[in-house]
């Protein structure tokens, strides 16, 4: 199924106000829409004038500007752990700057979709705006990608019709054309926005290490490996440590039968899917995985042993030595038996989503999609929802449930109380219990 070319996202010039001659930054009425309902992101109370209203006195030139100069960040860097200071100029529209009031509106990429994110405010600003709208939303890459190019279009539109000798904006714009146009300045532009880096702007030295590590895991873990936030000299100690770990599984049978995803699909419904058929298609028709058929499946025993790693916990995984057989060396630092079971079938999950060449498979905390469909098919097939579902209906969901429902599936609590959140069986508040 294709998904709709109706855009879930749009920035709309609803009419615009001349400013002083020859300022091409006059002031446009902007009005940001998200979502299929089409959310007003841009509905603010304007406490001077007394009026609630959907869109903002901006200038639009630097909203296009903006767009344009950090479209590489905005498309394809993951949220971090922590917003910093640099993170924010290149992310949050409060960025912009000019004196302007501004929605801190975020945009962070999981490489399919874009999330964006803005609290409503309790009081006006100095500009006395307040935004009335609280947005978590995401949408899918491509509607962002179109959205922003129909925007710059009207911007450069009014621009050639105004003031023809303004040129920044199509400059900038001709040469990020010429970026995307070009696969391989496309992919380390790619890279170094997902590093968090601005493109053309990374330290000496680092395109050539990306060439190798691109060379060395392929283009994906490459992709997944930098948005980790880890240095690519970490990441080199980090397959290295891969490699020569003890610990040895067989994934064959995710070999055997790789990911075919499908458009319109989100990560985790993609994750949920293949768990599924991948179940089906070993011969693991309903319940538990017992430890004996968890086994037998990688062909290794657990709890395997850990290894003396004391690097970051950023980025795990394993090396494919044999990628046609899948013999697979783990780094493998959980000790509790359950945690191993869940980071083992993120593991098969990985190497089900891999490109048939793909050496290292990492399994990391970073917010991409590859992460989403590791962890969502990592549950699913360690504990079906509809197994879960059925087996919390006759003994409920209080703590001892919880605690029952994790020793039947040999997982950890917490899988079971995230999944029965994400399922909205339970109140969200019992994820901070």
């Amino acid at each position: 199924m294709e998904e709709s070319l109706m855009s879930t996202i749009s920035f709309d010039i609803a009419d615009w106000f001349v400013g002083a001659a020859g300022d091409p930054r006059e002031l446009a009425a902007l009005r940001i829409t998200v979502g299929p309902q089409a959310v007003p992101v841009t509905e603010v109370d304007d406490t001077l004038a007394k009026t609630v209203r959907r869109h903002i006195y901006v200038p639009a030139y630097d909203v296009a500007r903006w767009l344009v100069v950090n479209w590489w960040r905005l498309r394809w860097e993951p949220q971090r752990k922590e917003r910093t200071f640099d993170w924010l100029l290149s992310h949050s529209m409060a960025g912009i700057g000019g004196g302007h009031a501004w929605p801190a509106l975020t945009f962070a990429s999981d490489g399919e979709r874009i999330r964006l994110q803005l609290s409503a405010e309790a009081s006006p600003d100095v500009a006395a705006i307040r935004y009335l709208n609280n947005i978590d939303l995401s949408v899918p890459a491509a509607d962002f990608e179109r959205a922003v190019d129909q925007f710059v279009d009207q911007v450069e539109a009014r621009l050639a019709l105004l003031f023809p000798e303004e040129r920044e904006l199509t400059e900038l714009r001709a040469e990020l054309a010429d970026e995307r146009k070009s696969d391989e300045q496309a992919s380390l532009c790619k890279l170094q926005a997902i590093a968090g880096i601005d493109p053309g702007a990374a330290p000496h030295g680092w395109t050539e290490a990306a060439r190798r590590l691109i060379d060395r895991t392929g283009i994906l873990a490459a992709q997944e490996i930098v948005a980790a936030n880890v240095s690519l000299e970490e990441a080199e100690s980090v397959i290295a440590a891969m490699q020569r770990s003890p610990t040895v599984v067989t994934l064959e049978s995710a070999h055997l039968y790789p990911s075919v995803g499908l458009t319109a699909e989100l990560p985790w419904e993609r994750g949920e899917r293949e768990a599924a058929a991948l179940r089906a298609r070993v011969g693991i028709d309903s319940g538990p995985i017992s430890q004996k058929r968890f086994e037998d499946l990688l062909s290794a025993k657990i709890p395997a042993p850990t290894d003396s790693w004391h690097g970051s916990r950023e980025l795990l995984g394993g090396y494919r030595h044999d990628v046609k057989q899948g013999h697979t060396s783990v780094l493998m630092t959980a000790r509790n038996e359950g945690s191993q079971r869940f980071y083992l079938a993120r593991l098969i999950g990985a190497a089900v989503g891999a490109s048939g060449d793909q050496h290292v498979l990492p399994v990391s905390t970073a917010n991409t999609a590859l992460q989403k469909f590791e962890r969502a098919f990592a549950g699913a097939f360690l504990c079906p929802w509809a197994e879960l579902d059925a087996y919390t209906d006759e003994h409920g969901t209080d703590e001892d449930a919880v605690a029952d429902a994790a020793k039947y599936f040999m997982v950890s609590e917490v899988l079971i109380v995230t999944t029965l959140v994400n399922k909205a069986k339970i109140p969200r508040s019992r994820l901070q219990g």
